[in-house]
């Protein structure tokens, strides 16, 4: 029974080890300090634990007592010295330390590049221990002698032994098993973040695997022969804990050699420990199991069997669907590893898998084989009668029509206050907001009560008190980049002085404000200017403060607005550039404030998602149907998508100005979902300067292609983000070459059975049946004279296009972020009648809200897994398919243009302004809570 229980830790712990550890942020931000203290942890509880030996399994010896003899005639014989291993030399100890170093170096340095790694490899473990065993331990035919003593055995006793002492039964079974693990390993889509043939070193990724896997195969051998021959329970787990103890200081002293940082997160400390303990527990439990294994191989290969049946069992479910088009992939995953496991259990002597005796493992295996061979054709020839996007879109203008009458059900002034009180907690409207109800129906706002991007941003600056608002507006505007709009007695004004660059963005917010200030409380903003969001302050501040401003109900109408003597406001501070640049935040601390902006438990709290090789489907799944993105502002929310902390460049990207981690009360352009910036509708320097905008013309004269220019500029970028930006991926996506080995997975309809099936094919043969025209039109990834800039793939420079001609000519228009924040090419694109954009961004605008996906425009997943299918529906494959959605495309871009001509115009920001001011004019009064309006009674 022991033993049983020690099977079972070793294959909980393991599988505990597989699937919390691509959460966890030791592997991709501090791996050797992780490996170091990992083996200290498992080192000491290995060492706790062998105090309470006398309640473990082997206490008296090598499992001499538990086990018993095993009688052959009249000769006897201990079952644990037949089953013992060769017997370890003195200097296996020192050789497995080595292999252990040398095993974990060889893993981080495949993490480095394991875009360029090769899945599936760790399968063939199991075939390296079996040539060690024939190698080691020929297997020798019986004596007739032996057959004799022998005589009373049963038929069914006597298949089992030959099976068990057949070389012709190991060594296919083994091959099967590992063949299945392997066809299960290497199903999962994969991600768009590339490796570059000529810049990254494949081939030596690939190669250090390989060595990789060998060390593992030498690592359990000699760990095997050294702990099969401890004397006891206790010596067999001291020597666990000196080996442990002195492969993590080996490792530590990598660690500091490296020069690596130390973890600051809590969360990477209590991650290091659990998974310490873990592995200690996997260690252990093995350790326990050495002398009655039979042999190293069958732990192996059950440990093996484990993985790879859980995770084809898995990829049996989506068959069919665009996660899984492989069904002889999968059937041959699911067969191969069930008869091969079924034969390999009895060639190795292994009686129980974990507890479960193998007769009714093999049992099952036969039923689990024969269900996935009459699941598979069923499923894979089902396909889909329907284009999902027919479906989508539908869906999206029934959606939007319940929408419209949402964001505009009131009306009338007094069902606008009840609205009001509704949709903020049952508190009243700001004083005023009559006068903006008036000023909102002069200039026939669509929208008149959907304001719900306000109330969040504002939402927790009611748990702070006014004086203290007033207070950190000003502590904001003096920080870098910042400026002050100050409204006093019905006038606006800034504090720039005329030799600011940004002077143009503030006069024009001033001149939106001038048609309604008149009505607005005296009051003071600080105003962002930079491109990127300022404020990111941790998760619980933030939802602490939040639920405070819930409670805050009390209201009183018709009062006197309380109004204070402010000073004239300071002109903002000087600050140098340079001397600026030399505090700028990296990448990795700018994602450990990231993570703590969310809540505990998600994703991206967790840790960063280092598997960028594999596409993460958990992440992408709940915003999607299928491959298409369905639920844009979902995908806008960061916390449960740790995938894109290494897929976009504004995660991957240094800022110069470190973002402030206090709640201040800062007006931004835009921002991340994890910011709590408060979105104001602020034009962009570009946008300020007069020039007429592109003549567009109707969908049908213009040419019928995808069209994006990219432009980078960066003074730094590290080698992930030249593989995994943005806009890298896209570029090189849509620009592989048809030798290129990368595959997409697309929808493509099939004549024959007028039905439409997922498909993986070429990227690079796909490519120029698609009309992409995608490229950079300059590319700058660092400036060389402040860092060594790391090599450039070639592909970016070979698809620079010096293109002038105007992008409204083409049909369709891709809109991509930049490092700093949303393109403004969208807006263009969204107002012009022959134009379809699409969107592919993590950033909120002023106008996110109100406009629609599937509607208004096309969104894109940043990870870019449907844009070959999404662009198929609409425009077809060239001499290949018809187009399904040119007529959805015409209809996406006249109901875009129509919108942004009723929501987005001029004065569609004026009156989301006049509401915003409204709202903080009276959160920084200290007579607030008496400041709410209500209608007077007759």
């Amino acid at each position: 029974m022991s033993s049983q229980l020690a099977a079972l830790c070793a294959v909980t712990s393991f599988l505990w080890l597989i699937n919390s550890v691509e959460d966890h942020q030791i592997i991709a931000e501090q791996p050797r300090l992780s490996s170091t203290l990992i083996l200290l942890i498992a080192s000491l509880t290995s060492y706790a634990i062998s105090h309470f030996s006398d309640w473990l399994p082997g206490a008296n010896g090598r499992f001499d007592d538990e086990l018993g003899l095993s009688s052959t005639g009249n000769k006897t014989r201990p079952i644990s010295q037949r089953n013992l291993p060769k017997k370890p030399r003195r200097y296996f100890v020192l050789i497995l330390i080595v292999c252990i170093i040398l095993r974990l170096e060889s893993f981080h340095r495949v993490t480095a590049d394991l875009q360029c790694s090769e899945p599936g490899l760790e399968a063939f473990l199991p075939l390296l221990v079996l040539a060690y065993q024939l190698y080691s331990s020929p297997r020798r035919a019986r004596t007739f002698d032996d057959e004799r003593d022998d005589f009373t055995r049963t038929m069914f006793e006597a298949l089992s032994d030959f099976v068990a002492k057949s070389l012709y039964i190991l060594i296919p079974s083994t091959f099967l098993l590992s063949f299945g693990v392997y066809l299960a390993l290497i199903s999962e889509p994969k991600s768009t973040l590339f490796c570059s043939p000529q810049h990254d070193s494949a081939k030596f990724v690939v190669f250090v695997q390989w060595v990789g896997v060998l060390l593992d195969a030498a690592i359990v051998i000699i760990a095997w022969r050294i702990l099969a021959w401890a004397r006891t329970t206790k010596s067999r787990l001291r020597t666990l804990s000196g080996i442990l103890l002195v492969s993590g200081l080996g490792s530590g002293m990598l660690w500091v050699m490296s020069g690596d940082g130390v973890g600051s997160d809590p969360l990477f400390w209590f991650d290091v420990v659990i998974d310490g303990l873990s592995l200690a527990t996997l260690l252990v439990s093995s350790s326990l199991l050495a002398p009655e294994g039979g042999s190293v191989l069958g732990f192996v290969g059950v440990i093996t069997f484990i993985t790879g049946l859980l995770l084809s069992v898995q990829r049996v479910w989506p068959l069919g669907s665009w996660e899984n088009v492989s069904g002889l992939g999968t059937w041959g995953a699911v067969v191969g590893m069930s008869v091969g496991f079924s034969l390999f259990v009895y060639a190795t002597d292994v009686k129980k898998v974990a507890f479960v005796h193998r007769a009714f493992v093999v049992f099952v295996l036969l039923l689990v084989a024969i269900a996935v061979s009459i699941f598979t054709p069923i499923k894979m020839s089902k396909g889909m009668e329907r284009h999902p996007l027919s479906k989508i879109i539908y869906d999206a203008r029934v959606e939007s029509d319940r929408w419209l009458i949402h964001a505009s059900y009131s009306d009338s002034l007094p069902a606008a206050v009840r609205e009001y009180g509704e949709r903020h907690y049952g508190r009243d409207p700001p004083r005023g907001f009559d006068k903006w109800w008036e000023f909102a129906k002069e200039k026939k706002s669509p929208v008149m009560d959907h304001f719900k991007q306000t109330g969040d941003d504002i939402l927790p600056f009611w748990g702070v008190s006014p004086a203290r608002l007033r207070e950190d507006t000003r502590r904001a505007a003096r920080e870098l980049d910042m400026a002050l709009l100050k409204i006093q007695n019905g006038t606006a004004r800034h504090n720039l002085p005329p030799s600011n660059p940004y002077k143009a963005v503030l006069d024009e917010l001033v001149d939106l404000v001038k048609d309604f200030a008149e009505h607005l409380p005296d009051l003071e903003m600080a105003i962002n200017l930079d491109e990127r969001p300022r404020v990111l302050a941790p998760w619980d501040q933030v939802q602490r403060l939040a639920a405070a401003g819930i409670k805050r109900k009390k209201t009183s109408s018709l009062l006197p607005d309380g109004k204070e003597d402010m000073p004239e406001p300071k002109l903002a501070v000087t600050v140098d550039r340079a001397e600026a640049l030399k505090n700028a935040m990296q990448p990795k601390a700018l994602r450990e404030l990231t993570a703590l902006s969310c809540p505990t438990g998600t994703k991206v709290r967790s840790g960063v998602h280092w598997d960028i090789r594999d596409f993460c489907s958990s992440c992408a799944k709940p915003q999607s149907n299928g491959q298409f993105l369905t639920n844009h502002d979902l995908s806008l929310e960061l916390c449960h998508q740790s995938d894109l902390m290494r897929l976009h460049s504004f995660h991957m990207t240094a800022t110069e100005i470190p973002p402030l981690t206090d709640l201040l009360p800062i007006f931004s352009r835009s921002k991340t979902d994890n910011y709590a910036d408060i979105i104001l509708p602020l034009k962009r320097l570009s946008e300020t300067k007069e020039s007429l905008p592109p003549k567009s013309q109707p969908f049908d004269k213009n040419v019928k292609k995808l069209f994006y220019r990219g432009k980078v500029s960066r003074l730094f970028s590290p080698k992930e983000l030249l593989r995994g930006g943005q806009q890298e991926r896209l570029v090189h996506l849509a620009t592989l070459p048809p030798s290129s080995p990368d595959k997409s997975r697309l929808l493509l309809p099939n004549a024959a059975k007028n039905k439409a099936h997922y498909r993986e094919v070429p990227t690079g043969q796909i490519n120029p049946l698609l009309p992409f025209d995608i490229a950079f039109s300059s590319y700058t990834p660092c400036d060389p004279k402040l860092t060594s800039c790391p090599n450039t793939p070639h592909d970016f420079h070979n698809t620079i296009k010096e293109d002038t001609s105007d992008p409204l000519k083409n049909q369709y228009i891709l809109t991509l972020d930049t490092d700093l924040g949303p393109s403004p090419l969208f807006n263009l694109a969204l107002s012009s009648p022959g134009n379809v954009p699409f969107l592919s961004t993590i950033f909120k605008e002023w106008y996110t809200e109100r406009v629609l996906p599937w509607v208004h425009f096309v969104p894109i997943d940043i990870r870019f897994q449907a844009l070959h299918s999404t662009l198929a529906y609409f425009v077809g494959l060239k001499d290949q398919t018809k187009e399904h959605g040119s007529t959805d495309g015409k209809w996406i871009a006249e109901q875009g243009a129509k919108w942004a001509s009723k929501a987005l115009r001029r004065e569609d920001r004026q009156i989301y302004l006049f509401r915003l001011l409204l709202e903080w004019g009276r959160l920084v009064n200290d007579r607030r809570d008496e400041l709410g309006f209500k209608i007077p009674a007759a």
